[in-house]
């Protein structure tokens, strides 16, 4: 169960989308203080984003959200994720925006993501990764140094800074 200022969920985003593939799930509730929302039909078949900044979510971020295939927008901004990006998230062939800025995530940028050919949106400013930028091929090379910046540790040619080797 996920809640969160007076807003609650009873399956995880990675359990609702293993139901709608396996056809099981037939309505979604989601329920706040004042009133339930409930969606079923075909409306499922067309939740293809997870928008979840500012919702003070902590932890993790779990590795399983890569097996979202389907999945065109996430944004996880602005809340308190620590961590790495799951390399897994390399699995996303259909991502087209992935916000993580604004957390307190560490580690490198994994290497694999450069893999995410419909990726337009990049942004990981202001969390604590370091060592090397992705690779600026395909839509890598279109990503600036607005997508990484405040990450002091952070270094290559999107960065405009030259990484160097102890």
């Amino acid at each position: 169960m996920i809640k969160n200022k007076g807003i609650s969920m009873n399956i995880s985003v990675y359990e609702y989308y293993k139901l709608q593939r396996e056809k099981v799930l037939q309505e979604v509730e989601f329920s706040t203080k004042n009133r339930i929302l409930s969606y079923k039909g075909d409306i499922l078949n067309y939740m293809s984003e997870i928008y979840l900044s500012c919702n003070k979510l902590e932890g993790e971020i779990p590795p399983k959200l890569g097996d979202l295939s389907s999945i065109h927008a996430l944004n996880l901004s602005y809340n308190n994720l620590i961590g790495s990006i799951p390399t897994q998230f390399s699995k996303l062939n259909q991502i087209e925006s992935l916000d993580l800025s604004n957390n307190n995530l560490d580690g490198i940028i994994p290497p694999q993501l450069i893999e995410l050919n419909s990726l337009a949106v990049f942004n990981v400013a202001r969390n604590n990764f370091w060592g090397t930028t992705p690779e600026r091929k395909v839509q890598f090379g279109t990503f600036d140094e607005s997508s990484y910046e405040g990450n002091p540790l952070l270094c290559g040619p999107s960065l405009h800074t030259t990484c160097t080797k102890i």
